[in-house]
C-alpha cells in the first residue's frame, strides 16, 4: 500500500511539473527581462509551436534571418519551449488524407497554369469538414513542397511568410460573383469584403441564409452589379468598395412588404487594375514606434503591423503611384529614428508581390520614425 501511494505521488508530482512547465513556457517573466528580450521569447515560442505542427525539424536557426545576435538566446529559448509543447499527433483517416491530395493536386495544378496561389477559388469543391486539410494540400502543392501526412493541423494551417511576417491578404481577381439567398423582412446588407461575405440585419429578420463566392473582391476600386433573380422587394448597391470605405462592398435588401419573402441575388464586381505594368512610386511613412513594427506595401495599400503589440502610434502615410502585382525591387531611406530599418521581403509571387519593411527600435520607450519607400 506504500508503494503504491508513493508511486501515485511521483507520477502526480511529474504530470504537475509538466503541465508547470508547459505553462511558464507560453509566459516570458516581464520583471526580469526588458519587452524586446521578452519580446523574441515569446516570437521564437510561437515560430516552435508552428514548426512542431507542421512537422518540420527542431531547428530555430531557420529563422537567423530575423534575429540579433545579442537577442538569439533568448529566440532560441522560446522556440525550443515552443517546439517541445507540441504533442505527437494521430494519424490522419482516409478522408482527411483524400482532401488533402485533392488540394495538393489543385494547388499543383494552379501554379502550373501561373495563376495565383489561392485555396478559397476551390470552395465548395470539397467536404468542408476538412477544410484545414484542402488548405494545407493546396499550399504544399503549389508551393512545390512534398506531401507531409499525419501532421497536426488546427484549424487552417499557418500561411505566414518565410520569416514568419503574417499572411498577406488575397490580391484580388478582376472579375468574380457572389451568390446569396435568404428569407427576409424588411432591411438586410450583404456586405462583400475579400473573400467573405457577411450578412448583417438592419431592421427586421433574416434567415436561411446560404452564400458562395467565386474569386476575391480585389483591395482596389471595383464596380459591384446586382441582380434580383427572386425576391418582392428592392435589391441596390448602397457601397462600392474604394479605400476610404477599406474596400468594403455593400448590397441592401428592401422589403417593405409584411412578412418575409424569399430573395435570391447574383453580385458581380469588375476591377481593371488588380494587374498592372510595373511603374515607379514612392511611400512616406511616419509613426511612434516602440520594439518593431512592419510596413507592408502591395498594389495602392500601406499595412502597419505592431508586431510585438507594444506600441505603435501616430501613423500617417502618403502614397504615390502604387507597386504593381510584379517582380520588382524597392529602397528605404530612413528620415528620422533611432533604430535599424530593414527591407525583409522584396515583392515577389510567394508573397503576393508584397513589399515588408521593418523597424526596429531598441531603445527604452518609443521614438518617432519617418521613412522614405521607393520603387
Amino acid at each position: 500500500m506504500i508503494m503504491k501511494n508513493l508511486l501515485f505521488a511521483i507520477i502526480f508530482v511529474s504530470v504537475f511539473a509538466a503541465v508547470s512547465q508547459t505553462a511558464f513556457a507560453q509566459q516570458c517573466d516581464r520583471a526580469r527581462l526588458t519587452p524586446i528580450k521578452c519580446g523574441y521569447y515569446e516570437e521564437g515560442y510561437q515560430d516552435g509551436v508552428s514548426d512542431a505542427r507542421s512537422n518540420q525539424s527542431n531547428d530555430f536557426r531557420r529563422y537567423r534571418s530575423k534575429l540579433d545576435n545579442q537577442y538569439e538566446s533568448f529566440y532560441q529559448s522560446g522556440y525550443d519551449d515552443g517546439y517541445s509543447s507540441i504533442q505527437p499527433f494521430a494519424r490522419w483517416s482516409d478522408r482527411q488524407r483524400n482532401t488533402y491530395d485533392q488540394g495538393y493536386d489543385d494547388g499543383k495544378d494552379d501554379r502550373q497554369r501561373n495563376i495565383s496561389r489561392l485555396p478559397a477559388r476551390y470552395e465548395g469543391q470539397y467536404d468542408r469538414q476538412f477544410e484545414a486539410y484542402y488548405n494545407k494540400g493546396y499550399l504544399d502543392g503549389y508551393d512545390n513542397r512534398q506531401k507531409s501526412y499525419d501532421t497536426p493541423i488546427s484549424g487552417s494551417p499557418r500561411q505566414d511568410g518565410p520569416i514568419g511576417i503574417p499572411a498577406t491578404r488575397p490580391r484580388g481577381t478582376t472579375t468574380g460573383t457572389a451568390v446569396w439567398s435568404g428569407r427576409v423582412d424588411n432591411r438586410v446588407n450583404i456586405i462583400l469584403k475579400g473573400n467573405e461575405i457577411r450578412t448583417q440585419s438592419v431592421a427586421g429578420i433574416v434567415t436561411n441564409t446560404v452564400q458562395s463566392m467565386q474569386g476575391t473582391l480585389p483591395r482596389r476600386n471595383a464596380t459591384l452589379v446586382v441582380s434580383r433573380l427572386d425576391g418582392r422587394g428592392t435589391v441596390l448597391v448602397v457601397q462600392q468598395p474604394n479605400r476610404g470605405n477599406d474596400f468594403t462592398g455593400i448590397v441592401q435588401i428592401y422589403d417593405p412588404r409584411r412578412g418575409t419573402d424569399n430573395y435570391s441575388l447574383r453580385i458581380s464586381w469588375t476591377s481593371a487594375n488588380t494587374v498592372e505594368a510595373y511603374a515607379a512610386g514612392k511611400v512616406t511613412w511616419k509613426g511612434r514606434v516602440d520594439a518593431r513594427t512592419l510596413i507592408r506595401i502591395s498594389g495602392e495599400d500601406v499595412e502597419s503591423i505592431d508586431e510585438w503589440k507594444t506600441g505603435l502610434s501616430g501613423v500617417t502615410f502618403n502614397m504615390q503611384g502604387y507597386l504593381a502585382a510584379r517582380p520588382g525591387s524597392v529602397r528605404v531611406n530612413k528620415r528620422q529614428g533611432r533604430g535599424t530599418v530593414t527591407i525583409v521581403e522584396q515583392p515577389n509571387a510567394q508573397n503576393d508581390y508584397s513589399a515588408v519593411i521593418r523597424v526596429f527600435d531598441e531603445g527604452g520607450g518609443a521614438d518617432d520614425y519617418e521613412l522614405e519607400i521607393e520603387w
